[in-house]
């Protein structure tokens, strides 16, 4: 098992700053950040009180023995637990290719285990699902159908040959819209089945949909707490 893992994080994008300055006090100082916008509907905007669905995406390799102090300042110190701030989930890293890459993706961490930690049982899935331009609507009313809570989306540009956007006989626009979606492990499958059957291959968004484990996860109180009062 790697001892290394993305920590992912999706915030409002004001607080962009906020969180660099965070990260650093962490000595992680290379974190990329993206730009994405969320999928909430605008009423579920009014009752979080957010103004708009602007969106960063903050992804950070992180050694193993950092992360239980990490997620504990995103909740103390960020308030990343208060209703519609955000959410924070470590991915686990399988492999990073040569100790170059290691070292600049963690300079300046303290690493403070060099053990091997064994991958928890995990609660929590990340959905992928890479789309045609324009149709994460569609992708996301197929999801929320299915029991997701929301999304948040990228804006991204395929990169295959001529023969490979037209393999199937289906010419493929090169501009793409890439969705994350977190979810309950249990509403997994069923999320993904949805969005394949109303907006999978044969529609016009074209999905393909993968899922990994989320080890870790702070900023989900109010999916809980929803899940507790269907309880």
């Amino acid at each position: 098992m790697s001892n290394y893992y993305t920590v992912r994080t999706i915030v409002n994008r004001e607080l962009e700053q906020a969180y660099i300055k965070f990260f650093a006090q962490f000595k992680i100082t290379n974190p990329l950040i993206m730009l994405a916008n969320g999928t909430a509907t605008k009423s579920a905007l009014d009752y979080l009180g957010i103004k708009n669905n602007q969106k960063i995406i903050i992804d950070a390799v992180v050694h193993s023995s950092i992360l239980p102090s990490l997620f504990s300042g995103l909740v103390s110190h960020m308030g990343i637990n208060v209703r519609g701030t955000g959410i924070a989930m470590a991915l686990p890293v399988e492999s990073v290719a040569g100790k170059s890459s290691l070292k600049y993706l963690t300079e300046g961490q303290e690493i403070t285990s060099s053990e091997d930690i064994r991958m928890k049982d995990t609660a929590y899935s990340l959905l992928t699902i890479i789309c045609e331009k324009g149709c994460s609507d569609m992708v996301m009313d197929a999801a929320r159908e299915a029991g997701a809570k929301g999304g948040t989306v990228l804006h991204a540009k395929g990169t295959g040959t001529e023969f490979e956007t037209k393999f199937f006989g289906v010419s493929i626009s090169p501009e793409k819209e890439l969705i994350y979606i977190a979810t309950k492990k249990t509403a997994k499958d069923t999320i993904m089945r949805a969005i394949m059957e109303k907006a999978g291959p044969q529609t016009e968004a074209r999905s393909v949909v993968y899922s990994q484990p989320i080890e870790d996860v702070v900023g989900l109180a109010a999916l809980e707490a929803e899940d507790m009062d269907a309880e």
